[in-house]
């Protein structure tokens, strides 16, 4: 099983989350436009499209 996971060090807390918004599962979400975005492990497949979508290299797909 995969899953993305977001390094909040390199995000760079885009107003609207390119990744977020590339997501197909929408496992990806923003409390606040502006701040970082994280991820919902329940609605995560880890098909890696928003490691692709994200501009700052801030998502990583990881082996649970």
């Amino acid at each position: 099983m995969q899953q993305a996971t977001v390094n909040s060090n390199l995000c760079t807390a885009h107003e609207r989350c390119p990744a977020r918004e590339a997501c197909p599962t929408k496992a990806l979400f923003q409390m606040d436009p502006g701040e970082v975005a994280t991820v919902n492990s329940a609605l995560c497949r880890g098909c890696g499209t928003c490691v692709s979508a994200c501009p700052a290299m801030a998502i990583k797909i990881r082996h649970l």
